[in-house]
């Protein structure tokens, strides 16, 4: 779905072009963001709703200690 930008909108990106600008619907009170699509594209991945798994991140953490000396005996306390 792709919704027009108001006057007021589009002079709010405008005055602060590297974004985000918030707006509020008065209606509800609900707050919102508006940023580019080429921001909304960097962030993307952390806004979907794909569970995360922090247990998926443990072979690529013992890689880097690893390559980083982090495995040497003169390391641990």
């Amino acid at each position: 779905m792709t919704t027009r930008l108001s006057e007021e909108q589009r002079q709010a990106l405008e005055r602060q072009p590297a974004g985000p600008v918030y707006v509020v619907d008065e209606a509800t009170r609900s707050s919102y963001v508006l940023l580019s699509a080429a921001a909304y594209q960097r962030v993307r991945a952390l806004l979907e709703e794909d569970p995360f798994d922090v247990r998926e991140m443990v072979p690529l953490i013992e890689q880097v200690t690893s390559k980083e000396g982090w495995d040497d005996p003169e390391m641990s306390p």
